[in-house]
């Protein structure tokens, strides 16, 4: 189970992620972070960080709430879910980019801001697809 739990992670990660950074990358980030932006993605990085941020939240959020150790049914079980997964991805992009705003000089708080409530709000949505389709499929 944790395995297919691993894999629909990494799936609804890509899948949303991709779309908000397709429509976001131009108009958003590039004013904001100006000749810092690489022209191109380096794709070896972007794989490390989803494999390795797609582990963590298998570990700690997907796989438990599909396996019964973290409740997800009724509204405060629901927020079990909702409120870690919220707290790992502003905690996970809030570790990168404010660790960047202390050493890059002109690092943007804006970038700082968007993209923490981004990591809350991508991890909170992949993390409920990947408990709602894993239930689906009856993973």
């Amino acid at each position: 189970m944790f395995l297919s739990a691993l894999v629909l992670t990494l799936i609804a990660f890509a899948v949303i992620d991709t779309v908000w950074l397709t429509l976001t990358a131009g108009p958003l980030y590039k004013p904001l972070m100006g000749g810092l932006m690489a022209t191109r993605i380096n794709i070896p990085a972007a794989v490390a960080f989803y494999l390795l941020y797609g582990l963590g939240v298998t570990w700690f959020l997907t796989y438990p709430a599909l396996s019964g150790q973290l409740p997800v049914h009724g509204l405060a079980a629901g927020w079990s879910l909702t409120v870690s997964a919220a707290l790992l991805g502003l905690m996970a992009y809030g570790t990168y980019n404010l660790t960047a705003m202390a050493v890059i000089r002109d690092w943007s708080f804006k970038l700082v801001v968007i993209d923490m409530i981004w990591g809350a709000a991508l991890t909170t949505a992949a993390s409920h697809l990947v408990v709602f389709t894993g239930r689906l499929v009856k993973i």
